[in-house]
Parts: structure tokens; sequence; C-alpha cells
């Protein structure tokens, strides 16, 4: 175990307190603008806010308790103090989690893991009853929160954990104590925290490390190589493929526009089907690795195809929209050069007369920003795109022949040129990282 570790670094006393509150009260808010009534206020402090500074008035707006850091609040009715409240968070949410004693699946990996957890987490609900990580609730704050959101009544916990430097997974697991574990895949992405792509590995890797310590259940697809070398000496493996692994699936079809999938055991062969509304190849690990989780846990062939195929992708992640005039891929929750280069590949295979890439620059990649940004401009020279429109500094100084080519500095930039020079009947694909907010050029097209 981390000698880093902060276990109990609350005086247990003061940590049962609080425990007791929260038994009683069941929200916790660290929102001072968005706290229930009846909730108890953790008023963490950052670089640009001090939640301290809302104690008194969200405790007027209703707020049951607030636990606070900030000295000059003892003696205040209804403030516990503290002498760090996200610590005090953090060992709460730990306090919790081996109080309820359930199940806990925690997801990590570069791409894919909110796609995978929501799927996982649709095909457990056939049979348990589940929390999950609400949106992106997945680093140091939000997995304490989606710990605490778990009730007496959940039955089974599926926890996403992000990272972006080494260090933070192992932390992270040391709050949800994951009884298994997903790593989706591992590739270039906040290389500015993690260092090199060995660092990537090494990271996302640190949940291995945890389900080894405990002799813990890793679902793995046997066909990434990578992912296979990092889980060498799990005794404990389930793993899956298109190639290798007890439970194996193919894509039937990818081009219409969702993925449909076929799947069986490596003994019976791929007898299931399913459509999904998922768009892209790349979404099949992250379909599998659901099927494989739901088979493992006993859940029934056709619960699972009814599950994944009820699912719909939300939060500009793979979604599909038609508008009057156009047909759009929208995703662009997030981009780094592996995601980029999967979601290009698929989309220049798909069928349409007119395909504009609206691309947005990669963020995070510290030192090899212009040189994965050159491999991806040298990657769309070689596809068939009809109109290639980029947004960001990180494009200024390259140049593509073989592409019809607009440049922008932001997506109003795009938006103005839209507005005066409108595109119709045409397909497209937004994908940038969530600070070019290029979902924002949809109602434009």
């Amino acid at each position: 175990m981390s000698t880093s570790f902060f276990i109990f670094v609350v005086m247990e006393a003061v940590l049962e307190q609080i425990y007791d509150l929260y038994l009683r009260h069941s929200v916790i808010s660290t929102d001072s603008r968005k706290c229930p009534v009846g909730a108890i206020y953790f008023a963490l402090k950052g670089e640009r806010f001090d939640g301290n500074k809302f104690v008194l008035d969200v405790l007027n707006r209703g707020a049951s308790r607030a636990v606070s850091d900030d000295k000059s609040l003892i003696g205040i009715d209804n403030v516990i103090i503290v002498s760090d409240v996200l610590k005090t968070l953090q060992n709460l949410a730990l306090f919790h989690r081996r109080k309820l004693g359930i199940p806990i699946l925690g997801i990590t990996g570069t791409n894919g893991k909110t796609t995978t957890k929501e799927l996982v987490a649709t095909v457990l609900q056939k049979k348990f009853k589940v929390e999950a990580t609400k949106g992106n609730l997945n680093n140091h704050i939000g997995v304490p929160l989606t710990i605490l959101s778990m009730d007496q009544n959940v039955e089974f916990g599926v926890v996403e954990m992000g990272a972006n430097h080494i260090g933070e997974i192992d932390f992270l697991c040391r709050i949800a104590e994951p009884d298994f574990g997903v790593i989706t895949n591992v590739g270039k992405a906040h290389l500015e925290g993690f260092g090199s792509f060995e660092g990537v590995k090494r990271a996302k890797g640190e949940l291995y490390n945890f389900l080894r310590e405990k002799s813990a259940l890793a679902f793995i697809n046997a066909d990434n190589v990578q992912l296979e070398q990092m889980g060498e000496g799990l005794s404990n493996k389930f793993e899956y493929g298109i190639e290798k692994g007890v439970l194996k699936g193919c894509v039937r079809d990818v081009n219409n526009p969702f993925l449909s999938v076929n799947w069986g055991s490596e003994s019976m062969g791929c007898k299931n089907s399913l459509e999904t509304h998922l768009i892209g190849a790349y979404n099949l690990e992250n379909v599998l690795c659901a099927i494989a989780v739901g088979t493992y846990f006993g859940i029934s062939s056709q619960d699972i195809n009814d599950a994944i195929s009820s699912y719909y992708p939300t939060n500009n992640r793979s979604q599909f929209i038609k508008t009057a005039t156009n047909k759009i891929i929208l995703d662009a929750y997030n981009a780094n050069p592996s995601s980029m280069v999967e979601a290009l590949n698929n989309f220049t295979n798909m069928d349409h007369i007119s395909k504009v890439a609206i691309l947005g620059g990669m963020k995070e990649l510290g030192e090899d920003s212009v040189l994965e940004h050159e491999k991806l401009i040298e990657h769309i020279s070689g596809l068939s795109i009809s109109t290639l429109i980029l947004v960001g500094d990180e494009f200024a100084d390259f140049t593509i022949s073989t592409v019809s080519t607009l440049k922008f500095d932001s997506y109003e930039s795009v938006n103005r040129f839209l507005k005066k020079s409108p595109l119709s009947n045409s397909l497209f694909l937004i994908k940038g990282s969530r600070s070019n907010r290029l979902e924002k050029i949809v109602p434009f097209l």
C-alpha cells in the first residue's frame, strides 16, 4: 500500500461524527451555488476559489452542516472545523465505501472510459441496482463524491477514474477500493503530465497493480498487446477480444451509420447480434467490455443485447445528429492523437459524397504537441475528405495540398464563416479537445 496515502488523517472521532450526519442527510455538496436544502456542504478551496467564503450563505439557505478548515468559523453553529476539507471528504468516502461492502468496478484508460462506464452500468442494471460515476466526476474530488452518492440500496458500483499525472490512479484506487477493474486502452494523451507514452502506461497500470495486490479480477482486451503486457502477473483475468479471449466479438456493420456487432463465447461462436447507437468501429472494444462484464456476472445474452441497444450516447461523445440540411458526428468532448486517427479513419470509411471534418487542436501534449499535430496533418493528407476546417493555434503553421482546407482561431470564427457561407448536404465530423468548445458549431450546420 502506498505510504503517501492519506488514510484516516482526520481524527476518527470527527470522521464518525460527520459520517453519522451523512447517514441522516445523505447528500454531500461541494458547490455553494447548488447546495440542496439539508445537505452537508464541504467548503473546498483551490487556486482560484475558496468555498469557506460561502459557508454562512449556504447555511442560511438551508444546508444542514458545513465542513470547513477556516479557523475563523470556529464556534459558529452547524460548522464542523477540520484540518483539511478535501482530505476529510476523501476519508469519508473511504469510510463509507468500507461500510457499504458492495462490489465496485473501476474503469480507467486513455480513450473510451466514459462510454465504457455507461455501457457497463447499463448492462449491470439488468441484474443489480447500480450507481455509476455521473458525467465526468472521475478525479480526486469526483471519485469521493461518486462513492458518497451510493446509499445502502445500491448493489454494485461503477467508478470511472481519470488522471493526468502518475500516482493519481493509485490514489483513487485507495479511495474506491475496486474489486474489479478495466483499462480500456493506453494512448498518447496528457503527455504534458505523464511525460511520455511509457508514463501513460505506468499511470494507467496503477489500476492493475491495485488489483494484483488484492488478487482481484481484471477484464482485459486480449487483442491489445500493451494491456496484455501490463496485465502480466494478474492472478484473475477475464479476457475478451476479436482474435483472442474467452468472449469474442466482431463488427458486422459500421457504416449504417451505427455499429452492429456479432458476439459470443469462444466455444459457442458469435451467435448473438446486436445493433448499437454508437458511431465507429473503435467503439467495438467498449461494447465488448460491457458484454464481458455482463457475461461474467451472469446476465443473459438477451438482456445484454437489450441494454446495449437501448444506450444512446450523450455529452458530445460519438453522437449522431441530423439537421435539416446535414448529418453530424459530434465527438467534441475530447481528443488526443490516437482518438483523432480512429475517428478520422472511421469517418473516411463512411459513404457520403461530401465529407467535412472540423478538427480542434489537441491540448496537454507538452513538448510533443508540434510533432503530434504534424503527424495528424500527414495522416489527413492521405484521407478522402472533401473539406477540412482546422480550429486553433496548433494548426497555424501547417498546410495540406491534398484537401481543401480552412483555418480559424476559434469556434466563433467558424460560426461567422458558416453564417455567411452555409454548408449543406454534407456529413460532418466534429472533434477536438474540450477547450475548443466545437459543439457550439452545431447550430450553424
